[in-house]
């Protein structure tokens, strides 16, 4: 007996197969989406924490008549890629994300716009299977389009299949996060260019969620397009509301250290359930503000085993608390002094000279800076997000913290001293 597919199931079938064409044929950037492999481990927001942004980002992404780019921008440590990845998992759930895309320096796929644009699109012919007989005509019209320059890429992954879609569909968004990550400025210069020159040939659906640090190119880039794109400074969400979210976040991880740590030592050596003590929560809580980065790095440092237990790693990180030492200073003093701790001596030989060539270059500069060197930073766009102006005029260099992979005790000691 004959079997037939009706018009639905055979339309499924078709799309299918054009999804399997597509996917074959495209190179995508391994770990770029948020979530890939490589971004298990990293962070989301957790409960109760950036309530008002998520929702003032949430609401964006529905409403049709709002600008169709949102920028959020910050400076180092503030949090802005936790942020993208909750957004970009909050849009999977509810069905509106087309795809994502995380930059990372150091990484060849995911620190240009070589795979950009074919990692985008693989992930619209998953997540919006009707872009897939759009994407497969153009791989078929143009068998070299995967090495085409990013303009052509552009129309063809992107705008075209967007914009022959299902215009019935729900809201489709598109999450790019650190663009500060991308190695090329022209890349990123293509890239904003590309968003902000087609935008309007975009269906209204179509929200585009973006992050990076608030300096050049960005910002001009993000000047012409002004009334096309709602923009967030997450430096400057009011201290009361990062001072809550801090404390949630803090709160949540000192209570899984002291909870880890009981379970693997007997009864008599268990901390208290009150651990740390409301002292000195509040001591470490304004340590941290305004910056998740120095919050996480004390967590880090505390969890630490190799050292010593939680306990004993809490009184080293407040026990710098009394020296009137800055906030980064009191933070990182105790971690510098204990990361060379339990390794070899030929890795602590490396690390010492790793720390040489790379702060030892930060000390110059700081040396050498004087009033007139103020005037011709101020003057370089691309210091922008390393100073502040406040209303006297005054000029504060922020030197944003280095992600060193491992960084030595000796902080500045000579030579000899630090053997």
């Amino acid at each position: 007996m004959a079997t037939y597919l009706t018009p639905s199931c055979l339309h499924e079938s078709v799309l299918i197969t054009d999804q399997t064409v597509v996917l074959d044929r495209l190179h995508i950037a391994e770990g770029a989406s948020f979530d890939s492999y490589a971004q298990e481990h990293n962070r989301y927001c957790l409960p109760n924490t950036r309530v008002e942004l998520l929702e003032q980002i949430a609401g964006w992404a529905t409403n049709l008549s709002a600008e169709p780019i949102f920028w959020l921008n910050g400076m180092a440590g503030t949090g802005k890629s936790t942020i993208s990845r909750t957004v970009a998992r909050s849009f999977a759930d509810r069905g509106q994300l087309g795809a994502s895309f995380f930059f990372k320096k150091g990484e060849t796929d995911r620190g240009s716009l070589s795979k950009f644009f074919m990692t985008i699109a693989a992930d619209l012919v998953v997540k919006r299977p009707s872009t897939a007989p759009h994407i497969k005509a153009a791989l078929i019209a143009d068998r070299s389009i995967t090495s085409r320059n990013a303009t052509e890429q552009f129309q063809k992954f992107l705008l075209e299949p967007l914009s022959k879609s299902d215009v019935a569909e729900e809201p489709v968004a598109i999450v790019i996060d650190a663009l500060d990550e991308c190695e090329q400025e022209d890349d990123i210069k293509r890239l904003l260019y590309l968003i902000s020159r087609f935008e309007t040939e975009l269906p209204d659906r179509v929200r585009i969620f973006m992050t990076s640090r608030p300096e050049e190119p960005f910002r001009s880039q993000f000047d012409k397009i002004k009334r096309k794109s709602s923009r967030v400074i997450l430096h400057e969400i009011p201290k009361p509301v990062v001072e809550h979210d801090i404390n949630v976040f803090l709160r949540y991880e000192l209570s899984g250290i002291r909870a880890e740590f009981n379970s693997l030592v007997p009864t008599d050596r268990h901390l208290a359930l009150d651990w740390p003590g409301q002292s000195s929560f509040d001591r470490l809580a304004k340590m941290a503000i305004p910056l998740f980065i120095v919050a996480a790095t004390i967590c880090r440092f505390i969890c630490d085993r190799r050292i010593a237990t939680p306990g004993k790693q809490l009184e080293k990180v407040l026990s710098r608390s009394v020296d009137g030492l800055r906030q980064l200073e009191t933070t990182y003093l105790s971690v510098l002094e204990n990361l060379t701790v339990g390794v070899s001596v030929s890795q602590q030989e490396h690390i010492i000279q790793e720390f040489r060539h790379i702060v030892g270059c930060i000390i110059l500069l700081a040396k050498l800076y004087s009033h007139k060197l103020r005037k011709v930073l101020a003057s370089k766009s691309h210091f922008f997000s390393k100073m502040r102006f406040d209303s006297c005029r005054h000029i504060c260099l922020q030197l944003a913290q280095p992600r060193f992979s491992c960084i030595p005790r000796c902080l500045f000691l000579h030579r000899n001293e630090a053997k």
